[in-house]
């Protein structure tokens, strides 16, 4: 179970984060539909604070747990600061500063895609080497579990999960890429990869979302055998999830594996 108000949350969870983050208002409730759990803001004297909580009981814990994990390696810039991580009374809490923004617009012509591609592009370059100890490297990830590991040397930290709704465009024009919570480890260009699908889900050609990403020289660069491989070895995971519940979902899903079959019949005459 979840909880939906700042009241449902234990007195001594609500308590510590009180005192820690010193809220000047009351909460608010935030609306998201891929983060599980209680998700509020707050005005604070240094500015607006998010804050998720979870049971730590629930499956979803221990994406925050991961989360929480990555938010203190990173460098400073990449995703909003952890102010706080504590878990407590069967509680797993994460505080953020909260920048003022909105979702990234992927589709054709928004501009928004030229700074989306620069950020992605740069991303590898502060997080090589990987600096979260014990992250899993990409092999270990379910989407290339059954492909040719040889393939897939590297030591960036990955966010395996690049899309809109995980590009937050601030108010001071900053790229942040939030909800860490898939990280592995491995080439570079895998982040670039993952964006592809998604670009083609919000209405570009195959060769379009190539041509953006083929701005960035690590995915320019990098082994085009083993770019075949992933989005062959994308397409088959989706693949593989579409008959699982919930069947809401049927209808995304259907539309993420039409999005991975478009780049693995581009991929072939590249």
């Amino acid at each position: 179970m979840t909880t939906s108000t700042w009241a449902d949350l234990p007195t001594t969870v609500r308590l510590r984060l009180e005192d820690d983050l010193k809220p000047i208002g009351p909460p608010s409730l935030v609306a998201d539909d891929f983060t599980p759990g209680l998700r509020v803001r707050f005005p604070t004297d240094d500015g607006t604070v998010f804050v998720k909580a979870i049971r730590s009981d629930s499956g979803p814990a221990a994406s925050y747990r991961t989360e929480a994990a990555v938010s203190k390696v990173l460098p400073a810039g990449i995703s909003p600061q952890l102010l706080i991580s504590l878990e407590c009374d069967g509680w797993v809490a994460l505080a953020f500063h909260f920048h003022a923004g909105r979702h990234a617009d992927l589709t054709p012509g928004s501009p928004d895609l030229q700074p989306v591609v620069d950020a992605v592009g740069r991303l590898h370059v502060p997080l090589t080497p990987n600096p979260l100890p014990g992250a899993p490297h990409i092999t270990t990830n379910p989407v290339l579990q059954e492909a040719d590991h040889r393939r897939f040397p590297g030591d960036t930290l990955l966010h395996c999960d690049l899309g809109a709704k995980n590009l937050v465009i601030a108010e001071d024009g900053q790229i942040r890429i939030i909800r860490w919570a898939r990280p592995h480890r491995g080439p570079a260009w895998i982040d670039t990869a993952f964006l592809i699908p998604q670009l083609i889900l919000a209405g570009h050609t195959a060769q379009e979302a190539e041509k953006w990403v083929d701005q960035v020289p690590a995915y320019q660069q990098a082994d085009k055998a083993a770019i075949n491989l992933f989005a062959a070895a994308l397409t088959g995971y989706w693949l593989s999830r579409a008959p699982q519940p919930p069947s809401n979902r049927a209808h995304s899903r259907d539309r993420i594996i039409d999005a991975a079959r478009a780049w693995v019949r581009h991929r072939s005459f590249v």
